[in-house]
């Protein structure tokens, strides 16, 4: 698809803040977006992508397998050889993360080692720790920056380290203001101080297995079997837009699901749908999924 098309999509607003960060690294300026979800960061990579500016395109979101991260455009000269080396998945296979599978996991560079630019701190991070009176859960701490008049986009991952702690990715200008101002998460007495996340930083990510076979690869098929519904109500939750696949809402029942994807439906969850493991005898595919729990 053309990018004089996708600004008639969804992504129509996020397209023209995109155009204006691309007329800033024109004028050579390092541009850098709030943060993204998953889903506008894959329509903005290939707007970019469609208007020749993959090379100059990083994201981060304060570690490299973040789910929202920010994006930096960046001026031509800031354009390397080794580009691909750089901003690309690491070679050793030892400084990869334990269970990192690049099918699913992006692997982002940090901007500050690759840009000279004081733009490319703009994202970093706080600890908040509460007393321990209660346990503390991701919608808890999301109410209470939010509670703020914080906007969603100004904070990033939201990564719990135990039941009364939590490392909270945001903009960088916000770490005084959050250590200032942030005394309680839900009702318990917290305290805020700023973290720097080591190198092999990984957020806990558990998955449940899921295995069942289902008569074609086709979405409602695949969604009725993660769901455990009929065919007939994985298909309604699909043209209801409870679906997104890789992302990006799915109102096709008879789309295709090629693995490896991300599968996320509304109110049951989100899974990684593994390749078919073959056929059974009669002639099922063997369907594998992860389901993020």
């Amino acid at each position: 698809m053309g990018a004089a098309n996708q600004t008639n999509q969804p992504h129509a607003r996020l397209f023209a803040r995109v155009d204006d960060y691309i007329r800033a690294a024109e004028r050579g300026t390092v541009a850098v977006s709030p943060f993204l979800t998953p889903a506008e960061r894959r329509a903005a990579e290939a707007f970019l992508e469609a208007r020749g500016f993959a090379e100059q395109t990083r994201f981060w979101g304060g570690y490299p397998t973040a789910e929202r991260t920010c994006l930096f455009l960046v001026p031509d000269f800031y354009v390397s050889p080794d580009f691909e080396a750089a901003g690309g998945i690491p070679q050793d296979p030892e400084r990869l993360p334990e269970g990192f599978d690049p099918a699913f996991d992006p692997y982002d560079a940090d901007p500050t080692e690759t840009i000279p630019d004081p733009a490319a701190a703009a994202v970093a991070a706080v600890r908040i720790t509460g007393s321990g009176y209660r346990t503390l859960t991701h919608r808890d701490y999301l109410g209470s920056l939010l509670g703020l008049g914080l906007e969603r986009d100004a904070i990033g991952d939201i990564v719990p380290q135990s039941d009364r702690s939590s490392v909270v990715f945001c903009a960088a200008r916000l770490v005084p203001f959050l250590a200032e101002t942030l005394g309680k998460v839900a009702n318990d007495a917290v305290k805020v101080a700023p973290y720097a996340p080591p190198p092999d930083f990984v957020p806990r990510r558990a998955f449940a297995d899921v295995n069942d076979t289902v008569a074609s690869p086709r979405l409602d098929c695949v969604v009725a079997a993660l769901a455990n519904l009929s065919r007939e109500a994985a298909a309604e939750q699909i043209r209801s837009g409870y679906v997104d696949v890789d992302f990006l809402t799915e109102l096709r029942p008879d789309r295709a699901v090629t693995p490896p994807a991300i599968l996320s439906i509304r109110t049951i969850g989100r899974f990684r749908v593994l390749p078919f493991a073959g056929e059974t005898k009669k002639g099922r595919l063997r369907l594998a999924a992860k389901k993020y729990v």
